[in-house]
């Protein structure tokens, strides 16, 4: 990477906030390499930064909050004077425009999903808004990216945008239709991630499953199984986790792909959504309780031992008490490992928001706490079952409780999504995969033991 000297006058430090999903972390550290690229220093506090970049969501009320509340703060700063710059970037101005600085004055600038490449002219107060409304073709290429966090693990982005309509999802609105890149590409990126420690590289794309589709003559997963082919011979990764698979993408000839690769770590997130038939066809999946039904027999079958997570949405409009009794029963009666839930989102611009029969928000808020409650009984029974196996766990460092305790994850716990374990009897290094026995489980953390093997 080539390193610039800051011209005299601009700005020298940063602060650099990543909300929202792993995509907005991707986005966050190529933000990073660019930044300090072009000669500018990356500080902790915002507060003694020149200035404040923000990645946000826009996904859904809850996360738009979130990123409003955050600028807002920032703003506070900048308003102050300990902040010479604030500049939103991502999901939120791309999809409400420079109505953001209405909603919090005090943001400088407001960068767009598609302007990325441009962060250093929004920095540097060369210009005030980028919002262009198609993908910049230089997105697929390979991308320059330091990391964040942990330098072991790594997101890497195989693809952008969705082709899909799922009436409740803004996405495709946010950023376009789905565009998968070169294999050579992301093949170059992942080494790049490995020559700077990764270990392990999280695959992330809205949908993952139909990598390569878009190519003419291609099939849902054989794309996507060459290209772990391809990763699975760089050296120094040891585990590849697939982040967000459609069902209808995890066909038999897939898993039996995947099995035969062995640094694929044996997870599979699958957002199922719902259960009940009814609901299904008023999301617009694409799919059956049937689909559902077989899909999980066929992970069972093909891998017994595979970590399998979904989510689920309560109180999409038109679900009943029905419908909502049919997604308890399914998700009691499936043998899903790990549960994530959210309650239905109303987001202008999509098929669901026009629709009638709206579920009232209290309704709709008991259905999540009775299935929350549900799925965390679920979740502790199926982890009791872990306890006394010997597993390996990637070390990811201290505990925030105590430096005096590791901590780690198995292949069943996902980075920021499935938990936690923490590591008895030593403290090895951050990056390094470590045996230890199962002692004690909750419904999502592990206490292992590397002194009981």
């Amino acid at each position: 990477m080539t390193f610039r000297r800051a011209a005299p006058g601009a700005p020298a430090t940063f602060c650099l906030v990543a909300l929202g999903c792993p995509k907005a972390r991707v986005e966050a550290e190529t933000t990073l390499a660019r930044l300090v690229r072009a000669g500018m220093r990356l500080v902790d506090d915002p507060a003694g930064a020149d200035v404040a970049v923000v990645h946000t969501c826009g996904f859904v009320g809850e996360a738009t909050r979130e990123s409003l509340g955050v600028l807002d703060e920032l703003a506070g700063l900048r308003s102050a004077g300990r902040l010479r710059r604030l500049v939103a970037v991502g999901c939120l101005p791309q999809r409400y425009g420079d109505a953001i600085s209405r909603a919090v004055p005090g943001i400088d600038a407001w960068v767009g999903v598609n302007d990325l490449g441009r962060i250093v002219d929004a920095v540097r107060g060369r210009v005030r808004s980028l919002l262009r409304a198609d993908p910049d073709p230089r997105e697929l290429a390979a991308q320059p990216s330091l990391p964040s966090g942990r330098p072991h693990t790594r997101y890497l982005r195989v693809a952008e945008g969705c082709s899909r309509r799922c009436a409740f999802c803004a996405i495709p609105a946010i950023r376009g239709k789905a565009r998968s890149r070169p294999l050579d590409a992301v093949v170059a990126e992942a080494e790049a991630l490995a020559d700077q420690g990764a270990v392990e590289l999280v695959l992330v794309a809205q949908d993952l499953g139909r990598y390569g589709v878009d190519a003419p003559g291609e099939r849902p997963g054989r794309p996507l199984l060459r290209l772990l082919e391809r990763l699975a011979r760089v050296d120094g990764v040891r585990w590849l986790r697939l982040l967000y698979l459609y069902p209808d993408a995890v066909s038999r000839r897939f898993l039996d792909g995947i099995a035969g690769i062995p640094k694929v770590a044996p997870y599979l997130d699958i957002p199922m959504q719902h259960s009940a038939d009814r609901v299904l066809r008023l999301m617009r999946r694409g799919t059956s309780r049937r689909d559902l039904d077989a899909l999980v027999d066929r992970v069972r079958t093909v891998l017994p031992d595979a970590t399998l997570r979904s989510t689920f949405i309560v109180g999409h409009p038109g679900e009943t008490e029905s419908d909502f009794r049919d997604l308890v029963r399914f998700v009691r009666r499936s043998t899903i490992d790990r549960i994530g839930l959210f309650r239905y989102s109303d987001e202008e611009g999509t098929a669901s928001f026009d629709m009638r029969d709206k579920v009232p928000p209290a309704v709709s808020y008991r259905r999540f706490r009775t299935l929350r409650a549900i799925s965390r009984r679920l979740m502790r029974e199926r982890q009791k079952a872990l306890r006394g196996r010997v597993v390996e766990v990637l070390v990811d460092g201290p505990a925030d409780e105590t430096p005096l305790l590791a901590t780690g994850r198995t292949a069943a716990q996902a980075p920021e999504i499935d938990g936690i374990t923490y590591l008895l009897n030593g403290l090895p290094p951050a990056g390094s995969f470590v045996a230890a026995r199962i002692t004690r489980t909750s419904d999502s953390d592990l206490v292992a033991d590397m002194g009981r093997l």
